[in-house]
């Protein structure tokens, strides 16, 4: 495969718009952040961010351990049967939500004193989760359709919807942190009933349960689930072991340092928008004749070698781009974050490389051992952290974090080697 061919390829297109438009999407509640922090306090944040953690612990088992089946099986069913198995993604995720509305209802006053979470906005976090769902199984359906437009567009609209109902939540009616929700519902709600909408009339919504497909996607769906988790434990605990070990001041600075590498992962993951699908094409075509496609598996271990060396490159390029913007843009105060970067940008190239290969065990539906794979080296991860600190002062939590990161990027490499056959040998050869 040539470089020419790659640069012309729908997967460099695509990740070109993923990117743009996730650009975008982010920087639209960035513009606005200065100017609700005039009207909310610290405290008020805090309790938002709280409310955000418990709709991310709720999509973990609401909808987005089942998602990542639908663009596995988008190329391996025909047309009618993506229907079906939309329906029944759906119709899991409701049944799935609703249990968690019955727990919930036994936990209320638990949740109330560790978030500081009203029932009444527990209530709301399970109709956001519900109705997020719904807009992710669409805007799935058109990654796996390779309409990165239509994504980009919609997603676009419902940041901007989010930010104009902000300002009249926020600043115009001062409704604190509790406008700052309402924003939220009001952009979630619309735009989930317009993919509930959308969903029907292109035919993907019917009435038939398939057994098979409850089944197939919940054995995908549960094994996983350690593994979404993972990734939020780890995170937690290392800002726990940081202000509780070194301080808050600390614990500042290494945030700095991971907004950096969140821009740098933005990009990654608009490029994985693209690349997944992509890549689930291939192996879908490969199972059909493989031995009639041994010179497109060679094609695609050098794009996924080529896929490497670029992450590699542009990883190193963000971090002599951060350590400028922050030497330019923060307050002296703020220079210790250089000492967290290069690690904090060693882990998000790991990351990417890790997203090139997760995704064959997506595809052979060997979620089990992966969420093994990625919880263990979590719970190793917090005794590397603690461990780290005690040696090397707080810059010791990101070390721990690289090697984690690197840890698991190589585990999961030898697990796509081992669930999916392919001249994998030719991965480690220097030919372009």
């Amino acid at each position: 495969m040539s470089i020419n061919r790659i640069l012309g390829s729908s997967l460099v297109r695509n990740s070109f718009v993923y990117v743009v438009c996730d650009g975008i999407n982010k920087a639209i509640p960035f513009l606005l952040l200065p100017f609700i922090t005039y009207y909310l306090t610290p405290g008020d944040y805090g309790v938002v961010t709280n409310f955000n953690v418990y709709v991310q612990i709720l999509s973990v088992f609401c909808f987005l351990c089942t998602a990542g089946a639908l663009p596995v099986m988008f190329n391996k069913l025909d047309k009618s049967e993506i229907r079906s198995y939309v329906s029944n993604m759906m119709l899991l995720n409701t049944v799935v939500t609703f249990v968690c509305l019955i727990i919930n209802m036994f936990i209320l006053r638990w949740i109330d004193r560790g978030l500081n979470i009203s029932p009444t906005f527990q209530m709301y976090a399970i109709v956001v989760v519900w109705f997020t769902g719904i807009t992710n199984i669409n805007m799935l359906l058109w990654r796996c359709e390779e309409r990165p437009v239509a994504f980009g567009v919609y997603q676009i609209s419902q940041s901007a919807v989010n930010a104009a109902t902000t300002v009249v939540f926020v600043i115009i009616l001062l409704l604190g942190w509790q406008g700052r929700v309402y924003s939220m519902m009001c952009s979630v709600i619309v735009f989930g009933i317009i993919s509930l909408y959308i969903l029907y009339r292109r035919g993907y919504l019917e009435a038939r349960i398939r057994k098979e497909f409850l089944v197939q996607t919940l054995s995908f769906a549960v094994p996983i689930i350690p593994h979404a988790l993972s990734f939020w434990f780890r995170g937690g605990v290392e800002k726990i072991l940081l202000t509780n070990m070194c301080d808050l001041s600390e614990n500042g600075l290494y945030s700095v340092a991971l907004t950096w590498g969140s821009v740098v992962m933005m990009f990654l993951t608009a490029f994985n928008n693209a690349y997944a699908p992509y890549l689930y094409k291939k192996l879908a075509a490969f199972d059909k004749a493989p031995n009639e496609t041994v010179h497109q598996q060679h094609s695609l271990i050098r794009l996924i070698r080529l896929c490497l060396l670029g992450t590699a490159v542009f990883v190193v390029l963000s971090y002599l781009v951060s350590i400028v913007m922050i030497r330019s843009i923060y307050p002296a105060d703020y220079l210790g974050a250089l000492s967290f970067l290069p690690w904090v940008m060693l882990a998000q190239m790991f990351q990417g490389g890790y997203l090139m290969f997760v995704c064959f065990s997506h595809y052979t539906f060997r979620t089990k051992p992966l969420g093994i794979i990625t919880f263990t080296w979590s719970l190793i991860a917090c005794v590397l952290a603690w461990a780290g600190i005690r040696l090397f002062g707080p810059v010791g939590v990101s070390m721990a974090s690289a090697f984690v990161s690197f840890a698991i990027f190589v585990s999961v490499t030898l697990l796509a080697i081992r669930v999916y056959p392919m001249p994998w040998r030719h991965l480690f050869s220097f030919k372009l």
